[in-house]
């Protein structure tokens, strides 16, 4: 008799958990926040935004840093459900939807989501003044740090590079940011390269403070060259005095980042940082920390073709703040 009552506990308990509904499994609370490489504007404005989060939402979502290279590091963890949300560029996000770069020979990838835009990026490349590098065609036999690999200040330096016919003409290093800006103050390499918030990379506005250098400008037909290849870059002209050195303008390849999540995230996680994060004197602090955040909003036109969709909460948040989001990239 005893043995038939267990036998008849484990089967009714077996069909609750099976058939009762999602209200009895527990939504995930800890998340990952996939950062970036020491030197780099993610690397400081995503640790400092995990401390708020943490702070402001203690007792329903907690969350940890993730040691990463950048950009596609964060987008090959987020995909594979290592790390749950990250910033990416739309380089990466590019790629994961056409098959290409990391994911090349792969599926395009189905499991990722939008919730922000951050920000517009640029990519820098910097030399001494005394070297006399001028244009990026001096690039050709120097010794150049690209960005470390897995990061996307590296696919950037490679995708240029290989657009304007250089990417096997240099003696290409793969450094962080910050050991590229010391080994360029050093005299170690020639050029040293930075993605991050338009104009300045702390590595780099660091070793301004003490070194002459120069920002190297793309030309017209570089740009025309750049764009026909790869059609998610653009050019902005960085302001002079952006940085000591810079005393003229000067044209640089842009492209943007955005805020992302796998698709396991629960809804009502991605409703809470976004709140955190755009209240208002959240935001600023987040700016003082880094740039980046200054930014932040719901504007995804720059990415409506390629078949990633925002987050619901995201869809649903940014509606409310006056931002549209197109048909296409909304999701249940």
């Amino acid at each position: 008799m005893k043995g038939r009552f267990w036998k008849l506990f484990v089967v009714c308990t077996v069909f609750v958990f099976l058939f009762a509904g999602p209200g009895l499994a527990q939504e995930k609370t800890e998340f990952k926040f996939g950062g970036g490489t020491s030197g780099g504007p993610w690397f400081v404005g995503v640790g400092g935004a995990v401390q708020m989060l943490n702070e402001r939402l203690a007792g329903k979502f907690e969350f940890t840093y993730g040691a990463s290279a950048g950009s596609v590091e964060n987008v090959r963890r987020i995909t594979t459900y290592e790390y749950d949300t990250g910033f990416a560029h739309s380089t990466q996000l590019w790629e994961a939807s056409n098959s290409e770069g990391l994911f090349k020979g792969q599926p395009p990838v189905t499991n990722l989501r939008l919730i922000a835009r951050v920000s517009d990026l640029s990519h820098i490349w910097v030399s001494l003044k005394a070297s006399g590098i001028t244009t990026l065609n001096d690039l050709a036999g120097k010794k150049v740090n690209v960005g470390p690999p897995g990061s996307g200040g590296q696919v950037n330096s490679l995708y240029i590079l290989d657009a304007l016919g250089l990417r096997d003409k240099i003696n290409a290093q793969n450094l962080t940011f910050q050991s590229g800006a010391r080994g360029l103050a050093d005299r170690q390499i020639d050029v040293t390269t930075g993605s991050g918030i338009p104009f300045t990379v702390p590595a780099i506005t660091e070793i301004a403070q003490t070194n002459d250098i120069v920002y190297i400008p793309v030309s017209d037909e570089e740009v025309e060259k750049i764009t026909n290849k790869y059609p998610f870059y653009f050019v902005v002209t960085a302001p002079a005095g952006v940085v000591r050195g810079v005393d003229q303008p000067v044209p640089l390849i842009m492209y943007s980042a955005y805020w992302i999540v796998n698709d396991k995230v629960p809804d009502a996680a991605v409703r809470a940082m976004l709140e955190v994060v755009t209240e208002p004197e959240n935001k600023k602090t987040l700016t003082n920390i880094q740039r980046n955040w200054e930014g932040v909003n719901g504007d995804f036109s720059g990415v409506a073709n390629l078949g990633i969709p925002v987050k619901k909460a995201a869809a649903e948040f940014w509606t409310e703040h006056g931002f549209k989001i197109p048909e296409s990239m909304k999701v249940d």
